[in-house]
C-alpha cells in the first residue's frame, strides 16, 4: 500500500516515471509505507472540463487508496508530502499559466479489500 492513481490534462507533457519514483521516495519516507507494496498508474485525460471551460487549464490529481487503520497524522504527512511533490513537479505552470493540483487518500476496508504479490523487498533491477 498505496496504490496511487494520478489523474492529468492531456495539455501537460511530463516524465510521468520520473513523478512517480519521487512520489515513492516521499511515501516511503513517512515509515509507515513499504516500497514493495506502492502500487501507481496514471491515467491522461483528454475530455475534461476545468472552471469556466478556458482550455489552458491544467489539473493534476492524486488518489491514494490506502489500507484501513492508519493514524490520521500519517495521513496527513502522506497527503502533504505527495502535494509536495506534484508542487516541485508542477509548481512552475502557477507563474505564468494555470493549473490545479490536489491530492485525496482514501481507506480500503480491512478484510475486505485483499492483496497477494511476491515482490522482493529490495526490489528487483532491471539489467
Amino acid at each position: 500500500m498505496p496504490h496511487l492513481t494520478l489523474e492529468y490534462s492531456d495539455n501537460l507533457e511530463f516524465d510521468v516515471k520520473a513523478v512517480f519514483s519521487r512520489l515513492h521516495s516521499e511515501l516511503v519516507a513517512t515509515g509507515a509505507v513499504n516500497l514493495k507494496g506502492l502500487k501507481s498508474r496514471a491515467i491522461r485525460h483528454s475530455e475534461y472540463y476545468l472552471a469556466d471551460g478556458f482550455e489552458s487549464y491544467k489539473f493534476v490529481h492524486l488518489d491514494m487508496l490506502i489500507r484501513e487503520g492508519r493514524p490520521t497524522e500519517i495521513q496527513k504527512d502522506a497527503s502533504q508530502r505527495a502535494m509536495k511533490v506534484l508542487e516541485e513537479s508542477f509548481g512552475h505552470y502557477f507563474k505564468n499559466d494555470y493549473i490545479s493540483l490536489s491530492v485525496n487518500v482514501r481507506e480500503m476496508r480491512e478484510g475486505i479489500a485483499l492483496t497477494n504479490h511476491n515482490f522482493p523487498a529490495g526490489g528487483v533491477k532491471d539489467g
